[in-house]
């Protein structure tokens, strides 16, 4: 029963969506009454169960909650609100009761409610309990933006410390990191990876002749043609200067090679005048391959030899080719 009337405080000037929870009709009835008339919108719940399927469809702001009710009562809907995602939206729980002892509100407190009122509810205490509610949401929702704004700012720089700036390849710092990761998954899980090393033929000479800015632009645009041909989950790295690396996972060394030559071929095929020197028509590129077996313990800087070993046989064979060292090359 309410004992008093008000009017709404200057200070509630923003409308909270209330989530009233009582297995008493008349009483729930009555808060929704008070609630309403201090310009607030609410919802209805006869026991937690039903309250919690209302706030988990759509996240209240406040929770207006007894204590006794059948199926779940408001102690247990309380700690499923508060054990709910923490990237949800804060909710401000109040708990109205008819049990006024200090037990009871500590118990209540502890379960995570935010507030504690006694029945019969009086008006004026609830009207201030939720213009707090509201100042406190408010300051809910604004470290809520500050830690989002904060967390996509460390993402971006995590993202762009990871990354080269000049092709947008991953850079050498994600390179150690990723063979890492994929080096112990080869030994646990024995998962298979070939590595493809790719240098562009006698690049020195195109710099030389049209400079390092037109250089910069064909390393852009072959590192883009490279990239569009490699699988979704592939890897690839910016090894140094002109040298490009790829991480092949699950694939056969016969069907990495069918892989690279495929981004050998769209290199071939921008037809990017090479220099007069150079001793080729267009820009091209050589590939190297190896395998990192399934289970290998073998280290990275062995597997990555390999690859360097077969890319110097692309190079020594004529350039402008993929060649493979198989395991027992």
């Amino acid at each position: 029963m309410i004992e008093s009337t008000a009017t709404r405080s200057t200070l509630d000037t923003e409308s909270l969506d209330v989530l009233i929870v009582d297995d008493d009709q008349d009483a729930c009835d009555t808060v929704a009454f008070t609630v309403r008339g201090l310009g607030h919108s609410c919802r209805l719940a006869q026991n937690g169960v039903e309250a919690w399927e209302m706030h988990a469809a759509h996240n209240a702001d406040v929770i207006i909650s007894d204590w006794n009710m059948p199926r779940m009562n408001g102690l247990a809907l309380c700690r499923k609100v508060r054990g709910d995602d923490p990237d949800r939206a804060y909710t401000h729980f109040i708990f109205v009761t008819g049990r006024r002892d200090k037990a009871h509100s500590t118990e209540a407190i502890r379960a995570g409610a935010d507030d504690y009122l006694t029945k019969p509810l009086d008006v004026d205490q609830l009207e201030t309990r939720l213009a707090v509610a509201r100042r406190l949401l408010a300051l809910h929702r604004t470290l809520r933006a500050s830690n989002t704004a904060l967390r996509s700012d460390s993402e971006r720089a995590l993202a762009a410390a990871r990354t080269d700036p000049l092709t947008s390849a991953f850079n050498r710092l994600a390179l150690a990191e990723d063979l890492e990761a994929l080096v112990g998954r080869a030994v646990r899980y024995e998962h298979r990876y070939c590595a493809a090393l790719c240098d562009l033929d006698g690049f020195k000479a195109y710099n030389d002749c049209f400079g390092h800015l037109e250089g910069d632009e064909v390393l852009r645009t072959i590192a883009r043609v490279m990239q569009g041909q490699l699988r979704r989950g592939d890897g690839f790295y910016r090894y140094g200067g002109e040298e490009f690396l790829a991480i092949l996972p699950e694939q056969s060394l016969i069907e990495a090679a069918v892989g690279m030559e495929r981004v050998r071929f769209a290199v071939e095929q921008l037809r990017i005048p090479h220099a007069p020197d150079a001793g080729v028509p267009f820009v091209t590129i050589s590939i190297g391959l190896a395998a990192l077996s399934a289970g290998s313990s073998g280290s990275i800087d062995d597997w990555l030899r390999r690859t360097d070993a077969a890319l110097y046989t692309a190079k020594a064979q004529g350039r402008n080719r993929v060649e493979v060292l198989h395991p027992s090359g």
